[in-house]
């Protein structure tokens, strides 16, 4: 995950902060983020759309904020939402109250504005905000709009319902006509107000609405909350076609991720991550899903797999390809015959001899590998047998260990120069090329002696 800059009117106040998690709430979005010094700043959006940050220590028990960490959909960073919340609005830019407050007023209807000012009640003295959304609500009676009116009192209500203003024109009688549509939940409330329209949308309508709105980035984290609440395959198909539409191949491999550990039962996830995965050539995760989720690679699949292991795959940690490595020798031990070779020497890399013998007991049939690595076994502390253990480390290009063989051998037989010339062949090979020059004079003085 990306560190995100904040700027700010002073380029030299300009933070670098890195991103805990974010939250999706109604209409609001806030990502929680730290600086160097740990220091916690909020970074409040509405509807996908940047408002400004605010520098906090704790945020009150009983406000918004709370709240919406409460009961919204939380997610940790680095996650593909929170990235596309930052990018879609950078550069992202602190301003002031006062100028929060012009901004809205340029971007955002006043109803909106009455919403967004409660954001910030951990923030902003109580009293400052209720004086500000009052004077929406003004500003609408002034016009003769009590529907608009009337939409400032149900934000007042949620804000401070124990305030004596909020009661008495919450029961004001010039208001009971409205009341009664929105206790109906009438057409005609649904088309004045879009924010009660929303709350009271079902499942299809919302989606409907978000992306009318063209708040796709809330329309993913909406389709993934809904899959988490009720995982059903035409639910999966609905998200994953829009997440293919709005994010890159790595963000969609995060998300199927996430999915997967999330809910493995859901149809369809765990195919579309290994399909996500042999694009991206993630051999380790490929082999992750094969042992953890069952997975049944397709004969192309397969072949796929076989060559990205060919190419690069033993060298880190090859017991994780053990089970692949099962399926493709079963299935078909000639064609892969060259990946087992590679596969082996992969193991005497990283394990004991006994170890790897004991690996390759699983297989359902020995190779004549296999069969190689049961007589080193075997002679592996028989000292009559270190020139024949030698040669075999050496056919799995394990120089190290062949070496360690050949100079037991010189040792045990000081007038032998067969294992002088395996040393000198040895060191050519690892291009220590004065080491096996000297071997090589070794061998043509004990041939002379002999």
């Amino acid at each position: 995950m990306k560190t995100i800059l904040l700027s700010s009117s002073h380029k030299k106040n300009d933070l670098c902060l890195t991103p805990a998690r974010v939250v999706f709430y109604e209409q609001m979005q806030v990502i929680e983020t730290y600086d160097d010094q740990a220091a916690c700043y909020m970074l409040f959006f509405y509807k996908q759309k940047f408002l400004t940050a605010v520098k906090t220590k704790r945020m009150k028990v009983h406000s918004y904020l709370a709240r919406s960490f409460r009961e919204g959909t939380v997610y940790e960073a680095p996650h593909p939402f929170l990235q596309a919340l930052v990018d879609s609005n950078t550069p992202l830019r602190k301003i002031s109250y006062p100028q929060l407050k012009k901004k809205m007023e340029r971007d955002f209807s006043r109803q909106e504005q009455a919403k967004i000012l409660t954001y910030f009640e951990s923030f902003i003295p109580k009293k400052q905000l209720f004086q500000d959304i009052k004077a929406i609500f003004y500003h609408y009676r002034r016009e003769g709009s009590m529907s608009g009116a009337y939409r400032i009192i149900r934000v007042l209500i949620d804000f401070a319902p124990n305030n004596r203003f909020v009661k008495e024109v919450a029961n004001d009688l010039s208001f009971r006509k409205i009341q009664g549509l929105y206790l109906e939940e009438s057409k005609t409330i649904f088309e004045r107000d879009s924010l009660f329209a929303e709350a009271k949308a079902a499942y299809d309508d919302r989606l409907l609405l978000l992306e009318k709105e063209k708040r796709w980035i809330e329309v993913s984290a909406y389709l993934m909350a809904a899959l988490y609440d009720h995982p059903t395959s035409e639910r999966y198909q609905a998200y994953r076609n829009f997440t293919q539409k709005y994010f890159d191949p790595g963000s969609r491999a995060l998300l199927l991720e996430q999915l997967s550990r999330s809910i493995p039962a859901l149809e369809g996830v765990t195919e579309d991550l290994l399909q996500q995965y042999l694009l991206d050539e993630k051999l380790k995760e490929i082999a992750f899903l094969f042992k953890e989720r069952d997975v049944v690679l397709d004969e192309k699949q397969l072949g796929k797999v076989a060559l990205l292991l060919e190419k690069d795959g033993f060298r880190t940690n090859p017991e994780q390809f053990s089970p692949i490595m099962k399926r493709l020798y079963s299935e078909n031990p000639d064609q892969a015959g060259v990946l087992f070779e590679k596969y082996v020497a992969g193991l005497l890399e990283v394990l004991e001899l006994e170890d790897v013998h004991n690996k390759l007991q699983e297989f359902p049939q020995k190779s004549p590998l296999a069969r190689k690595i049961e007589r080193m076994n075997q002679i592996r502390e028989d000292l009559d047998c270190m020139q024949e253990l030698g040669e075999l480390y050496y056919e799995f290009n394990q120089l190290d260990r062949a070496l360690e063989c050949f100079q037991m051998e010189m040792e045990l037989k000081p007038s032998d120069p067969e294992p002088l010339r395996w040393l000198s062949k040895v060191y050519a090979d690892k291009q220590m090329i004065q080491e096996s020059k000297t071997y090589q004079q070794l061998c043509v003085d004990v041939q002379k002696w002999a």
